[in-house]
């Protein structure tokens, strides 16, 4: 898994993270613990979540 930037999360819809941040909670069970691929996953839900709370920086 890879970081996703700030600067893509802002270029998608708000059902478009929402869909996103679902699959990659069902992937959490299915990573390695202690690995880096788990700790990119919690940092992306952590952007991916403060892109959904603030949806005026979203384009419409």
């Amino acid at each position: 898994m890879r970081v996703i930037s700030q600067s893509e999360l802002l270029r998608l819809r708000s059902t478009e993270l929402s869909a996103l941040l679902h699959r990659i909670v069902c992937e959490l069970p299915n990573l390695p613990e202690d690995s880096h691929e788990l700790r990119v996953a919690h940092a992306n839900l952590l952007s991916i979540r403060k892109a959904l709370a603030r949806p005026e920086l979203r384009p419409r």
